[in-house]
């Protein structure tokens, strides 16, 4: 009875570390991936060299394969960082249902009035402001002693 429970409590504990999100190691991750990439990016591009003393890496051949996998590695990691902070939403976007035709067409007619009205509204204030400025001009003009 004693090892069954002991079983038990280590497989909970086992689980629950699996289980467990770890949101600064992803951060890190994330950041540590992002830097690989661009590391890659860079070897590949030709803005930094690997000599061909290096080893295991040197050559051209060598260190055009060693840039792939780095960028390959890097891309995987930022998609397995990132998609953990994003798995919570997907369940989510499964419970979003679109709108009904009318629903649709009556905001879209809503938008286009509303886009019409502060048209008309941006003209009246350019008009308004326009005659202010050409009335006040010989006044202005006369105080300057233009």
């Amino acid at each position: 009875m004693a090892e069954k429970a002991k079983q038990l409590e280590k497989k909970s504990r086992i689980r629950e570390f699996i289980e467990k999100d770890y949101k600064y190691e992803n951060l890190l991750l994330a950041v540590l991936s992002i830097f690989a990439l661009e590391l890659g990016v860079l070897l590949l591009a030709g803005f930094l060299e690997i000599p061909d003393t290096a080893f295991l890496i040197g050559g051209a051949v060598a260190s055009k394969v060693f840039s792939w996998i780095l960028v390959a590695l890097g891309a995987v990691s930022l998609v397995l960082s990132v998609s953990s902070f994003y798995a919570p939403s997907f369940a989510e976007v499964k419970h979003i249902t679109g709108l009904k035709r009318s629903e649709f067409f009556g905001n879209v007619l809503k938008v286009l009035l509303f886009s019409i009205v502060l048209a008309f509204f941006f003209i009246l204030c350019e008009l308004v402001i326009e005659s202010l400025i050409t009335w006040l001009s010989p006044i202005v003009n006369g105080w300057l002693g233009k």
